[in-house]
């Protein structure tokens, strides 16, 4: 079955850094334009379906106005809760001076690019041969860019945690930053925690707290080890919430 394009807008309509949301069928979807190339994502955050292209973009970043999760706006991966699956996308090409986005959503191998130089320009190359794939890094070699991104599963372990409250101050343990390593293995979780001040008498019960809330999304054994480091406020994702400057 053929692929099907449909013309959304035209080269020079969407300014560079914007954003166009058009509807196909019946989804809305946001035309992101990004160093000369657009990319097509579903304009629908999927925590709690806010639109995304109302959201703050930062290179190639989006982040939902509503919760704050953030997404990749080439490939609709997720990248930070409370949002723990990817955005859908769709191919783009330009042909001309139409930019055209497939009706059907992409496969998440398929790249969803194409440069404003023409048809000549659409991804993948409708002639010629392919460019030379990169070889592979060694063995144990860092990959160059590469960031390390939570897998779902921590995310959605992260998600869980946002529910248990360190009782003094009354702020989840995510929001305070005490959660410092979130490790899965096949057989148990590990979390690594800190503590807000040395020897906090409701430790007991906020491990407790910890372990019921991450076998809750992954029902297996957990171990929660207190950290022996100190807490500051400049730990959390955003140390207003303490209502306070410090």
């Amino acid at each position: 079955m053929s692929e099907t394009f449909v013309t959304v807008a035209k080269v020079g309509e969407i300014p560079e850094g914007g954003v166009k949301v058009v509807r196909l069928d019946d989804r809305s979807v946001a035309v992101f334009h990004l160093d000369g190339e657009y990319h097509a994502l579903e304009d629908l955050c999927t925590h709690d379906g806010g639109p995304l292209a109302e959201g703050t973009l930062e290179g190639c970043v989006i982040e939902c106005p509503r919760h704050g999760a953030r997404f990749d706006v080439k490939t609709g991966a997720v990248l930070s809760l409370p949002a723990t699956a990817p955005v859908p996308r769709f191919d783009v090409r330009v042909v001309g001076d139409d930019i055209q986005v497939s009706e059907r959503e992409a496969r998440a191998a398929s790249p969803a690019v194409a440069t404003v130089q023409g048809a000549a320009s659409i991804a993948p190359s409708a002639g010629g041969p392919p460019a030379p794939a990169a070889p592979p890094p060694a063995a144990g070699a860092p990959v160059p860019g590469a960031t390390a991104v939570p897998t779902q599963q921590e995310m959605a372990v992260r998600s869980a945690l946002e529910t248990v409250m360190d009782p003094e101050i009354g702020l989840s343990v995510i929001d305070l930053g005490l959660i410092k390593t979130v490790e899965i293995r096949p057989d148990r979780t590990r979390i690594e925690m800190l503590l807000t001040t040395p020897f906090c008498p409701y430790a007991p019960q906020m491990m407790a707290d910890v372990k019921a809330a991450t076998q809750s999304v992954l029902p297996q054994e957990c171990d929660v080890e207190i950290l022996p480091d100190a807490w500051s406020p400049d730990m959390m994702p955003d140390p207003s919430l303490l209502g306070f400057s410090y």
